[in-house]
């Protein structure tokens, strides 16, 4: 039978109107455990291709084995979706396997309550088999015609789609598409590399930019770091309404306790990418975060192939004592090594809060018990007569998001389940609300911050900003940053709050503010103290989960690539609105390929030569 008869097989129509209904099926219960609404009329598209692949792996799958290997393939798929649906708000990227797969990552992340799930996302798929079994019980034997409606319709999809993993892809066609690019990267990137050596770069577009005011400093304060896993200035009501934003969370409170503490709570905050290692990389170092698939930044430093000067060694050469005290283990994205390298002298992780018998729990310590940890730690640091600079990072509000069992105030007695859609993530952020206000409150009594540099912000965003079906660039970029000097009148110094920042942004501020930063400074950003305002900055960025590469421009540009960069679109948005204006624009692309190119390669390199001083 020729593959044109086959295509006229009255069984093969069958198939593909089982398979999706049974996807649709699917959707409803992806839904009931992410809570994430997709685009309808997209999402109905991608199900139609993930029909015709399923329907193609089902005429494949014609021995028992093959039948249990999709059953639990599919199963395995699925839960993997559900749970990534609801952390990021995206499908997983064949790209992050690796870290999946760490054990730390693993053991705190994965092997969660949540996993009591497989069993209905296995039994959805056996559900599919068995009634394909059903309907079809002679299947065409056509081997050849199956595999060619999978391979087809994979590289149609793959062509099709802009982003593989945003909630409104199917995740079947979404993880085979990514087979190809995955196979593919290594060639590809050899190929960008050799075009970007081509490309030349126009003064204009000047990506690499540092403008500091280099005040003096007659009083250096003490800098108290903050960052909170995953918050995004979006849960924050006076913004969200500003830009528009529709978010799972709002911290009502926690915005009005900083702005009676006299911070400044900036409404443009841009978070460079996705993941810890990027987001702390860049706020450290002052310099771009590792835009690659897998970042190797973090580890390229731990390991002693890079170099690059971080603030917290900029401050510790002045006669700082610097300290990273984080919730979660160190040895995870090598900040163990890391850390020492990039000028901490202090560096404590979840092993400080190991049990008895030397085991720690998930993640580390829930907020409740870090942040109190933390408070004591502060108040006999600050009885030490030189200055300090802490950076903190907190774990409860990353998923699984554990409270210790604390339930918010707002949410009764219930006890909010992982599988209840953002209810989780609803009251670690709650949770983590309130918590926060009482270390600010202790830390302020105490007179901790009496001459303390306070900067809040976060390692990532988290997203979760808008509920409704459309999804815009930069939703998973939107960060947040809020800043208090020791002084409220000197809060006139720093930037206009409606001024667009970036992660980049805060070394050079800390260096500013301490008078500790140099007219050489080898670091990417602009100062909030610098009230220069350049003609028109220029900023690179991307967001891990959905694959997608963003240049901006501060006049009100934004170029959105894929990951490859060879697919753009345009959009515009009002300067002091960014998040609330983004709209698209048949304007062509303001870069060509190869500047694109040339740009992204620019930004992973960093320097491999020693400095002159030995460091740890």
């Amino acid at each position: 039978m020729s593959v044109y008869r086959a295509l006229q097989d009255q069984r093969l129509g069958m198939t593909l109107l089982m398979a999706f209904t049974w996807l649709l099926l699917v959707r409803a219960c992806l839904l009931l455990h992410s809570g994430v609404l997709p685009e309808a009329g997209r999402m109905l598209l991608s199900d139609m291709a993930g029909a015709a692949i399923l329907t193609g792996l089902l005429m494949l799958a014609r021995t028992a084995l093959l039948r249990c290997v999709l059953v639990v393939g599919l199963g395995c798929l699925l839960m993997a979706s559900a749970m990534h649906l609801a952390a990021h708000g995206t499908y997983p990227r064949l790209a992050m396997i690796s870290k999946s797969a760490d054990p730390v990552f693993l053991v705190s992340s994965v092997l969660n309550p949540q996993l009591l799930l497989l069993p209905v996302y296995i039994g959805l798929a056996w559900l599919l088999v068995r009634t394909y079994r059903w309907l079809v019980p002679s299947p065409p034997p056509q081997a050849t015609s199956a595999a060619l409606l999978v391979v087809i319709t994979t590289l149609i999809y793959l062509a099709a789609s802009h982003s593989l993993t945003t909630a409104r892809n199917n995740p079947v066609a979404s993880l085979l598409a990514q087979i190809p690019g995955a196979i593919l990267a290594p060639a590809g990137s050899q190929v960008g590399k050799e075009v970007a050596k081509e490309a030349t770069i126009d003064e204009d577009d000047d990506y690499f930019q540092a403008d500091m005011a280099q005040p003096d400093v007659d009083n250096p304060p003490n800098v108290l770091l903050i960052m909170v896993e995953g918050l995004s200035a979006g849960y924050f009501p006076s913004i969200s309404e500003y830009h528009g934003l529709t978010p799972a969370i709002s911290l009502e409170k926690l915005e009005y306790a900083l702005n009676n503490k006299g911070f400044r709570l900036y409404r443009n905050a841009l978070s460079m990418e996705r993941q810890t290692d990027r987001g702390t990389f860049a706020i450290l170092c002052g310099r771009y975060p590792d835009f690659q698939r897998l970042s190797t930044k973090m580890a390229d430093v731990a390991d002693a192939k890079a170099f690059p000067v971080c603030m917290p060694e900029m401050l510790r050469s002045r006669g700082y004592i610097t300290a990273y005290w984080q919730a979660a283990p160190l040895e995870y994205m090598s900040k163990d090594r890391f850390m020492p390298r990039a000028g901490f002298s202090r560096v404590t992780g979840a092993d400080v809060f190991a049990t008895g018998d030397g085991e720690q729990e998930g993640w580390g310590p829930p907020d409740p018990v870090y942040f109190a940890d933390i408070a004591r730690r502060l108040r006999k640091l600050d009885e030490n007569e030189s200055r300090w600079l802490v950076t903190l990072l907190n774990v409860g509000t990353h998923h699984p998001f554990d409270t210790g069992g604390e339930i918010a105030a707002d949410n009764g007695d219930s006890t909010p389940l992982p599988t209840t859609p953002q209810e989780a993530r609803r009251n670690a952020m709650s949770v983590m609300e309130r918590v926060l206000i009482g270390f600010l409150d202790d830390m302020e009594q105490s007179g901790v911050l009496d001459n303390t540099l306070v900067v809040l912000t976060s390692d990532e965003s988290g997203g979760f900003v808008r509920q409704d079906r459309t999804a815009f660039p930069l939703d998973g970029n939107t960060g947040v940053l809020a800043i208090r000097p020791p002084h409220p009148d000197r809060l006139q110094d720093y930037a206009d709050r409606d001024r667009i920042v970036a992660q980049l942004d805060i070394p050079l501020t800390i260096l500013d503010a301490t008078g500790t930063g140099e007219p050489t400074t080898p670091m990417t950003g602009r100062s909030l103290l610098s009230q220069d305002k350049l003609e028109e900055r220029e900023l690179m960025l991307a967001d891990t989960y959905t694959g997608m590469k963003f240049f901006l421009r501060e006049s009100g540009q934004l170029l959105a690539c894929t990951e490859s960069l060879v697919r753009c679109e345009t959009w515009r948005f009002t300067p002091g609105r960014l998040f609330g204006s983004l709209s698209p624009s048949d304007q062509p692309p303001f870069l060509t390929l190869e500047q694109r190119l040339r740009l992204f390669d620019e930004a992973a390199k960093l320097p491999t030569d020693p400095p002159d001083d030995t460091r740890p």
